[in-house]
């Protein structure tokens, strides 16, 4: 199957390590955006990384964590199921509040990799919780990621009013300490909506922290959160700087949001029941000579915009991460 483990996604980091590219992780709730990246990641031979978060895993299970993260990660392995690329899953921002749901995933292997933030823990408070999740993971192939320091914004129960830069000589106890696979850092990006041109981004920091890891043995690769309003540009000096997973979530939430309203401002007419009809949803208008037109209306229709939108975008993502033609994968005999 082209769902692969942390043991792949390990490799698939250190090939972007060592080539200079990056991953765009990308958040899904529902199949239409994960359609959309699948297609693009396969045009464009780059492998996939898609992220479950708390609030995506509650949505999905409507109200229970549970229910969705085991939904959304079966969803995600069957849809990926023919696609000749490799697909991995992490989850994204799972706190100490959702530990029973982190040991179930490790248990059960739903996924290749898992974010632990304790971010908004004390500093030595963040390094117990972190080092508890990566040696639940130890001998499971899973990787773990952790966070030092604080992003700027909301990310689902998440939140900061301000950024808290992490400290190149902290990074390196934190990850020696915990045994994490890879460290998200702050660097200025903000969760949500960002302009990249005002935000104060410290790519040095980026580069310290790249070089005190490596000096000190430890080839953690780097990631970074909140970078769905990063300019072309500042994706490149961040990559070059040995970043090598970018985070996506409201970049794909807005091209969702945008290209519904598109389609059904467009549509509005064949939807919507004129000036002086009934608006007899009960009975469908059953009882007049208006009808509404189900080829608008038709969840499917909206869905084969959003996916093909969602497609075009990630494509640009793509491009700018440097991943295309970087993919893993290898067909078999056994797997075509």
């Amino acid at each position: 199957m082209p769902f692969c483990g942390g043991d792949r996604l390990r490799e698939a980091y250190r090939r972007a390590q060592a080539e200079r590219f990056a991953f765009m992780a990308n958040n899904v709730a529902e199949p239409n955006i994960l359609i959309g990246l699948l297609e693009a990641s396969t045009e464009a031979r780059s492998d996939l990384l898609v992220q479950i978060s708390p609030g995506a895993a509650k949505f999905a299970g409507g109200g229970d964590k549970r229910a969705g993260l085991r939904g959304l990660s079966a969803l995600i392995r069957e849809l990926a199921a023919p696609y000749p690329i490799c697909v991995f899953i992490n989850l994204d921002h799972f706190t100490r509040g959702e530990m029973e749901l982190i040991e179930e995933a490790i248990e059960d292997r739903l996924v290749s990799s898992i974010m632990i933030d304790a971010s908004q823990e004390a500093f030595e408070e963040n390094i117990r919780l972190s080092r508890a999740v990566a040696e639940a993971a130890a001998g499971t192939g899973i990787l773990i990621e952790a966070e030092l320091g604080k992003i700027k914004g909301v990310e689902d129960e998440i939140s900061s009013d301000e950024a808290l830069y992490t400290d190149p000589d902290e990074a390196v106890e934190f990850v020696e300490r915990t045994a994490a696979d890879l460290l998200a850092i702050s660097v200025g990006t903000q969760h949500g909506v960002s302009k990249g041109r005002d935000l104060e981004l410290r790519v040095d920091l980026a580069a310290k922290i790249r070089d005190r890891l490596a000096a000190a043995g430890l080839d953690a690769p780097l990631v970074l959160h909140g970078t769905s309003g990063l300019l072309p540009e500042q994706v490149q000096e961040m990559i070059g700087y040995g970043i090598c997973k970018l985070n996506k979530d409201t970049h794909y939430q807005y091209v969702y949001g945008r290209t519904a309203t598109e389609f059904f401002a467009e549509h509005a007419t064949d939807i919507l029941p004129p000036e002086g009809v009934e608006d007899d949803v009960g009975n469908l208008f059953a009882r007049g000579d208006w009808s509404p037109n189900k080829k608008a209306f038709d969840p499917r229709a909206v869905g084969a915009e959003i996916q093909a939108r969602v497609r075009e975008i990630a494509h640009a993502l793509i491009e700018q991460a440097g991943s295309s033609g970087k993919t893993l994968w290898e067909a078999r005999e056994d797997q075509q």
